[in-house]
C-alpha cells in the first residue's frame, strides 16, 4: 500500500483538543499517523513518498457546505457582470455574444444593484431587439429580462405571482423587466434546467470546476444536485477516476418526482453520498424577498415573503418521522423563526428531532432569542461567509444596526450552536475558502470570529453538518486523507493577509489532485 509522509510543517489537526503537530503519514487513502517528524517516519516504510512542508501549514481539506456544482461548471462559460454598470453590462453582452444567431438566448449572471441601480426592460429591448435576454442578479433571486424573453416565456404584466416571486410592474402596470424569484416563473425553470444539466455540457464543464475547487484546497462539497440525470454524470466521473472532490448530493424536497428519481440512483459511501432534502423558506436580501421581522430599509410595507410554520410542518414532519435530514434555505429572521416554530410543534412527539442536525441554510439574520432555540433543538446553521462580502449593500437593505448583527457567527458560536461554512457559489460571487475566512475575520462589528473558529467551521464543522465527522474534517489517524497545504498559517499571521494565502497542494483520498508548489523530497537512501 502506497505511503506518503508530509513533514516539517505546522499541522492544524482541527481535532477536539485543537492540537497542532509536525508531520503526517498517509497510507493508502487514510491517515496512518500524526506526530513529530521522527514519530511519523518511524511508522513509515522505506519507500514512502516524501513531501517537505518546510514550515508550511497543513489542514484538513476544505468542505464547502452548500454549493451548486453544475451551475458552477456552467458558470465557467457564462459571462459575469459583477461590478459592471448598466452601460458596461450591455457592451459586455454584445462582445460576449457577437456570434450569436438571431433568436439565441443571451444569458449572463452576477449583475447587482450597487453598480446597476436602475435596470429596465427598455434598456435591453433597445440593445438586443433580436434576442431573448435573461441576466441573473448576484443572488440568483432576481432576473432582468427584455420583452422578447418575456414573450417567449409567455409572461405578461398580468401573470399571477408565484411562490414568493412574480413580475415587477410600474405605476402604469407595465413590465419593468425584473422578475423576483425567477426560477419559479412559468417556463423559466425548465429552460435553464435543460441548459445547466445537459449531459454533454456537464461532461465538458465539470472537470474544470473540479480542478478549480482543488486549486483552492476543497476536497468535499455538499451539492444542490436535485436532478437525477446529474447523478449519472457524477457516477461516470467516479467510475473513471475523474471525481477529485467528494460529493453529498441533495434532493429537491418539494418534488416527489425528483426525489424518487434521485433515490433510484447509485450512491457510493464517502464519495457520492445521499444528502438532505432541500426546501426553500424565503428569498434573498438583495432581491428584498428574504422574510424579515422588520421591513426593509426605505420600504416600510415590505417584509419579504416566506413559508409559515403550518406549511413547514407539512414537509418537516414526514422527514422527522423517517429520520431524514432536512436543509432549508432561510435567510431572513422571520423565516428562521417560523422554521423553529414548526420544529417545536414536533419535538415532543419526535424527541429524536434534536439529533437530526436539521439545517438552516444561510441564516443571514437571526434574533438572539432564536439562537437559543437553535441550540435547544439541535439545529445546525450551514452558513456562507461570502454573503458578507458587501457590507455597504447590507446597510442599504436592512439598515446599519441589523447589518452589523447579520451573519451572527460570533453569537452562534458563543451560544454553543453548531455551524459550518461554505459558499453557495455561484449564488454568491466567489467560493474560495480563504477569501470567505477573510470576510468573517476582518468584518466590522461584534460578529467577527477568529481565524481558528473559521477554519473549524470550514472543516470539521462542515463534516459534522453531513454526519461525517468520524470520517473527515480533522487530521487524525484512521480518517480519510483529504488534506490541503497552505503557504502560511491563517491563525498566526496578520488577519488582513489571510486572503493572500496560497493553497500549494491538495490531496483527496490519499491522491495529490493539485500541486502548485514543488515539495517532493528525494527518496531516502535505499528506498525501493
Amino acid at each position: 500500500m502506497e505511503e506518503t509522509i508530509l513533514s516539517s510543517g505546522r499541522v492544524l489537526t482541527m481535532d477536539a483538543e485543537g492540537r497542532e503537530s509536525e508531520a503526517v503519514l498517509v497510507r493508502g487513502n487514510r491517515i496512518a499517523a500524526v506526530g513529530s517528524n521522527a514519530e511519523v517516519r518511524a511508522q513509515a516504510g522505506a519507500g514512502a513518498a516524501q513531501f517537505d512542508l518546510a514550515g508550511r501549514t497543513l489542514i484538513p481539506g476544505f468542505n464547502d457546505n452548500h454549493i451548486h456544482l453544475v451551475n458552477m461548471a456552467d458558470r465557467e462559460r457564462t459571462p459575469s457582470l459583477f461590478g459592471l454598470s448598466k452601460a458596461e453590462i450591455i457592451e459586455h453582452i454584445r462582445a460576449s455574444y457577437a456570434d450569436a444567431a438571431t433568436g439565441d438566448w443571451l444569458v449572463a449572471t452576477q449583475w447587482d444593484y450597487p453598480y446597476c441601480p436602475d435596470p429596465h426592460v427598455s434598456d435591453l429591448d433597445a440593445a438586443f431587439p433580436d434576442h431573448p435576454v435573461a441576466l441573473f442578479q448576484f443572488s440568483g433571486h432576481a432576473a432582468w429580462m427584455n420583452s422578447r424573453a418575456f414573450s417567449e416565456l409567455g409572461i405578461t404584466a398580468q401573470t399571477p405571482d408565484w411562490d414568493r416571486g412574480g413580475v415587477d410592474v410600474d405605476a402604469q402596470g407595465r413590465l419593468t423587466g425584473i422578475l423576483r424569484e425567477p426560477f419559479g416563473a412559468p417556463g423559466l425553470r425548465g429552460l435553464f434546467q435543460k441548459r445547466f444539466t445537459d449531459p454533454e455540457n456537464m461532461r465538458r464543464n465539470l472537470p474544470g470546476a473540479l480542478a478549480h475547487l482543488n486549486r483552492n484546497g476543497v476536497t468535499s462539497v455538499q451539492d444542490n444536485t436535485w436532478f437525477p440525470h446529474v447523478m449519472d454524470v457524477y457516477n461516470e466521473l467516479y467510475a473513471d477516476g475523474g471525481l477529485t472532490v467528494r460529493l453529498s448530493c441533495w434532493f429537491m424536497g418539494d418534488s416527489q418526482k425528483l426525489v424518487a428519481g434521485m433515490e433510484d440512483k447509485e450512491f457510493h459511501p464517502s464519495y457520492v453520498e445521499r444528502g438532505p432534502l432541500k426546501y426553500f423558506l424565503d428569498g434573498a436580501f438583495s432581491s428584498r424577498t428574504a422574510w424579515l421581522t422588520e421591513p426593509y430599509a426605505g420600504e416600510p410595507e415590505n417584509f419579504g415573503a416566506g413559508i409559515p410554520a403550518d406549511d413547514i410542518v407539512r414537509f418537516l414532519e414526514p422527514a422527522v418521522r423517517a429520520r431524514r435530514q432536512v436543509a432549508s434555505h432561510a435567510i431572513g429572521d422571520r423565516a428562521t423563526r417560523e422554521y423553529l416554530d414548526a420544529a417545536e410543534r414536533l419535538v415532543e412527539r419526535y424527541p429524536h428531532l434534536r439529533e437530526m442536525r436539521i439545517r438552516i441554510e444561510h441564516g443571514q439574520l437571526i434574533s438572539d432569542a432564536d439562537i437559543r432555540r437553535i441550540v435547544d433543538l439541535g439545529f445546525h446553521v450551514a452558513t456562507q461567509p461570502h454573503a458578507a462580502a458587501t457590507p455597504q449593500k447590507d446597510i442599504e437593505l436592512v439598515g446599519r444596526e441589523r447589518a452589523l448583527r447579520a451573519y451572527p457567527y460570533r453569537s452562534l458560536i458563543d451560544a454553543g450552536a453548531q455551524i459550518s461554512f461554505g459558499s453557495d457559489y455561484p449564488g454568491e460571487g466567489s467560493f474560495e475558502p480563504l477569501l470567505g475566512i477573510h470576510y468573517v475575520v476582518n468584518r466590522e462589528g461584534p460578529e467577527a470570529i477568529t481565524p481558528a473558529e473559521a477554519l473549524r467551521a470550514y472543516t470539521i464543522g462542515s463534516a459534522y453538518a453531513q454526519f461525517a465527522e468520524s470520517e473527515k474534517g480533522s487530521i487524525e489517524p484512521g480518517k480519510l486523507a483529504d488534506l490541503a497545504v497552505l503557504s502560511d498559517d491563517p491563525t498566526r499571521i496578520d488577519p488582513a493577509g489571510i486572503k493572500d494565502i496560497d493553497v500549494e497542494l491538495t490531496m483527496t483520498d490519499g491522491e495529490i489532485v493539485y500541486e502548485g508548489s514543488p515539495m517532493r523530497a528525494p527518496a531516502p537512501h535505499g528506498a525501493g
